[in-house]
């Protein structure tokens, strides 16, 4: 791996060639081909075929939107409130979400992988942890084996919500920390001292965590290369983190205008940007971490890493995962399911959300019924975004088509990819080389047919 990063091939030109605006693929299709047309009757029907699948485990996703204030960096959705209080409102209006869940789905109850997001899920109490949890597995039962995850914001955190989350289940942390560097931090207002951190994953390791995410976010403002790398080698050698999620600042200010603030600091850019995550990379291979693959990093022992040696790897709207579950339920503002064919989102307004559950109605405001080519274009790109390999063979025999023939014109699109030494094409099929990558979303995008639309394609961040 190590030795791909020297190659001369990897250069600014190659970098000029393939950064261009392009989807993450947490989904496919992705989010915005989602429709209004798709509603509460459709999410109905997806979780009333949902609910015959009563032996297979569920994945559920909650969102908790609240945070204290507003960092410049941030895509997230949110609601900024320094003062508490509008939290419990919400958190009823959660446990009448789950009950309308629980009633549709029936004796489908198992979960397999839980996951708090937000905002700043530990904006709540620890007594409000306590209460939304109980919400949850009153209604469903955790398997024995179940991810049960959150993100937390070490300066909002405390050694009480620590214990609180790991007395009740949680076994993974995801810390987000972006960069150690402070004049970094100052410029995203999002100050978070090193030693705060370090005693944050200190004390998740003396509590029993199984497992710690750290994420950091490169090209910030104020960020070089030299500095990115004393930031990884700092988080490698004081924080040991089981995994790294090395995520590309996606810089879209005309989907969120806060982050125009950002741009009265000079910002890396191009090439300059690469240079830092291809730093990030060498840093942590040297120091025995996996490159996953895309913007993640495992420890060797680490279940994601053993993971993609077995093939195993998936992906869904909360990234890498090792938890597969053929349905996720999303619970809260915002969030997304994946639901019997089905993406379903819920609505986007706090108040709205709020008023529609307390009405006994699901909080739907768009979705997308996948057909049959949509899920065959879906696996393709999840067998190249999660194993970095597509057989030929396999989607052979799983979807009854010749994806030499169905596919002829993604290959041709592939085939400067090959010639740049990104991915090695055969008549068994494709496989991502280490130079590859770094480009995952661009190999992915030929077999994306709605970007194909002339016109259509929305605005995505830019693929590096």
């Amino acid at each position: 791996m190590t030795d791909s990063l020297d190659d001369s091939r990897l250069t600014p030109d190659l970098l000029a060639k393939y950064d261009k605006p392009g989807p993450r693929y947490t989904s496919y299709p992705t989010a915005p081909h989602f429709s209004e047309d798709f509603g509460e009757a459709a999410y109905r029907e997806r979780l009333a075929a949902a609910a015959e699948k009563t032996d297979e485990p569920l994945s559920m996703y909650v969102h908790l939107p609240f945070c204290e204030q507003r960092c410049t960096f941030c895509g997230c959705n949110v609601v900024i409130s320094p003062r508490r209080g509008p939290e419990e409102p919400y958190l009823e209006a959660l446990d009448a979400e789950l009950g309308l869940l629980q009633n549709h789905l029936g004796p489908r109850r198992r979960l397999n992988q839980l996951h708090w997001g937000g905002g700043t899920p530990t904006y709540l109490s620890p007594c409000q942890c306590e209460q939304l949890f109980e919400s949850i597995t009153t209604r469903f039962l955790l398997t024995d084996d179940a991810e049960v995850a959150l993100e937390i914001d070490p300066c909002v955190t405390t050694i009480d919500h620590l214990e609180t989350l790991r007395r009740l289940g949680f076994n993974r942390l995801s810390m987000g920390l972006q960069d150690t560097d402070s004049d970094v931090q100052s410029a995203i207002r999002r100050v978070q001292p090193l030693e705060l951190t370090r005693e944050h994953v200190e004390e998740a390791r003396r509590l029993g965590f199984s497992s710690v995410n750290i994420d950091l976010v490169y090209g910030l403002p104020r960020q070089t290369e030299d500095q990115f790398r004393n930031t990884v080698r700092t988080v490698v050698e004081q924080l040991a983190p089981d995994r790294v999620a090395c995520f590309s600042f996606a810089h879209v200010p005309w989907i969120k205008p806060h982050q125009r603030q950002l741009e009265n600091f000079p910002m890396p850019a191009g090439w300059e940007k690469f240079r830092l995550f291809l730093g990030a990379a060498e840093e942590f291979t040297e120091a025995g971490y996996v490159f996953v693959g895309f913007d993640h990093f495992a420890r060797p022992g680490d279940e994601l890493a053993r993971a993609l040696d077995e093939a195993r790897v998936h992906r869904n709207f909360m990234g890498y995962t090792v938890m597969p579950a053929s349905d996720q339920v999303g619970v809260g503002v915002t969030s997304i399911g994946d639901v019997a064919g089905a993406y379903v989102g819920n609505c986007k307004k706090l108040a709205q959300f709020q008023r529609i559950v307390a009405d006994g109605r699901l909080p739907i405001e768009r979705g997308l019924l996948r057909t049959a080519e949509d899920e065959l274009r879906r696996a393709v790109i999840n067998s190249i975004i999660c194993n970095l390999d597509l057989d030929f063979g396999w989607v052979e025999e799983r979807f009854q088509v010749d994806p030499r023939d169905h596919f002829e014109d993604a290959l041709s699109a592939l085939g400067p990819m090959a010639a740049d030494g990104l991915a090695e094409i055969d008549e068994h099929g494709i496989r991502v080389t280490d130079r590859g990558r770094f480009f995952l979303r661009n190999i992915c995008m030929p077999f994306d047919s709605y970007l194909a639309q002339a016109g259509t394609a929305p605005k995505y961040s830019r693929t590096v």
